[in-house]
């Protein structure tokens, strides 16, 4: 089975990415690592900038799969675009766990914004775990 992660370039997300890593090397899994941009900031670039993250945390990237997903620019899914990315990649793989970085908001902003956590939370099959994202 997989452990999927999503992470944005956040140098925060460093600890997603080890969250995931010691869940999927404790359980025996394939790790796959999604990281979903913009139709314009797709390719090389994006890819490299978050391969740079990823391999500050974990030494060997053989078995570890980093997918560079492009948005869909739809207006018709029922959830944020990057949720709706990483629920039909979580559909797909079928994975054990979900392991996402949450950052903290307060108050309004809870309400106003949502986030891409909170909707994929609320719409994944399999169990999601959350990691604070800190500021390095």
């Amino acid at each position: 089975m997989t452990i999927l992660t999503a992470i944005d370039r956040d140098p925060g997300c460093r600890g997603v990415v080890e969250t995931a890593t010691e869940l999927a090397t404790s359980l025996d899994e394939q790790l796959v690592i999604i990281h979903v941009v913009s139709q314009e900031s797709a390719g090389e670039s994006a890819k490299a900038e978050v391969k740079e993250i990823v391999g500050s945390v974990i030494d060997d990237l053989d078995g570890v799969e980093l997918r560079i997903m492009p948005e869909q620019a739809r207006r018709d899914l029922p959830t944020g675009r990057t949720a709706n990315h990483i629920l039909q990649v979580s559909e797909d793989l079928e994975p054990n766990y979900i392991v996402i970085g949450s950052r903290k908001r307060t108050g309004l902003g809870k309400i106003l914004l949502g986030s891409v956590s909170k909707l994929v939370l609320a719409n994944a099959d399999a169990p999601v775990v959350t990691v604070e994202q800190t500021q390095d």
